[in-house]
């Protein structure tokens, strides 16, 4: 059986980073770049199942976020477990990972479960994952919105697929941000030499909707970076933690830093 990051009592389920600090106005998160499961479900996967298409590497990529000041919020439980960038409604009845909080196929639309999940542990899940990186993250925008009149959530994602570009801005077709926010950070990025996309083909998840209704005030923006721009410029298959070619990732991890300066002017 392939070996997997087990979730233990001395684990965090969710880092967070400066959450009391207000320097700016600004919270970052990243749900999907975990890589831990439950022993339970550990037990439960088909011998060789791969896990496949995570956020791979985001925390080492954006580490420096921490260290400008910004507050993050980091969900260290994988995907597979159960996906944070979902609403709890929803569900399918083929339990794809398009389509459902807790999915029983990988992203190659392989079978992963042994045994039929039951309500019992999905319940499980909801409540000892789900439901706290939403309160946490609810809690650190309220915060925020003590010290500053508008904030920003910004919700960092990585992507596999070709799709002719090296970033995808995704404001829900402008429904999440305004038009000035937008404009500064695909301009900010394309002087750093990344083709950028605006909404196709992700307009942004769960999160970004959800919290853009939940606060008037807040303005949500979702960044999806293409493995081939910090992981490895080659084609990527259905693989466990691809090997990281260190010139590409530095190369944009420098990029991305410049980026996050420019957003520090927002106040």
């Amino acid at each position: 059986m392939k070996e997997y990051d087990i979730l233990d009592s001395n684990t965090k389920k969710v880092q967070l980073f400066n959450e009391n600090i207000h320097t700016y106005p600004f919270v970052i998160s990243m749900p999907h770049s975990g890589t831990l499961l439950s022993e339970k479900m550990y037990n439960n996967l088909i011998e060789n199942t791969i896990l496949a298409n995570m956020d791979w590497y985001l925390p080492q990529l954006y580490s420096f976020l921490s260290d400008m000041g910004f507050t993050v919020i980091i969900n260290n439980i994988s995907r597979y477990v159960i996906d944070v960038n979902r609403s709890l409604d929803d569900k399918s009845s083929n339990f794809s990972y398009n389509r459902n909080l807790i999915y029983t196929k990988t992203t190659f639309d392989k079978d992963m479960y042994k045994n039929t999940l039951l309500q019992d542990e999905m319940t499980e899940r909801i409540d000892n994952y789900y439901v706290p990186y939403h309160k946490e993250i609810e809690k650190l925008l309220k915060e925020k919105l003590k010290y500053f009149e508008k904030v920003y959530l910004i919700d960092l994602h990585s992507f596999g697929r070709n799709i002719g570009s090296d970033i995808v801005l995704g404001n829900n077709c402008g429904k999440t941000t305004s038009n000035n926010f937008f404009e500064i950070m695909k301009n900010s990025l394309e002087k750093c030499g990344f083709i950028v996309s605006s909404n196709k083909p992700y307009k942004g998840g769960y999160i970004t909707k959800n919290y853009r209704e939940k606060f008037n005030n807040c303005e949500t923006l979702q960044i999806e970076l293409y493995y081939r721009t910090y992981i490895d410029n080659r084609e990527f298959i259905e693989e466990y933690k691809p090997t990281v070619n260190e010139k590409v990732f530095y190369n944009t991890q420098g990029k991305m830093m410049r980026v996050f300066e420019k957003m520090k002017e927002i106040i």
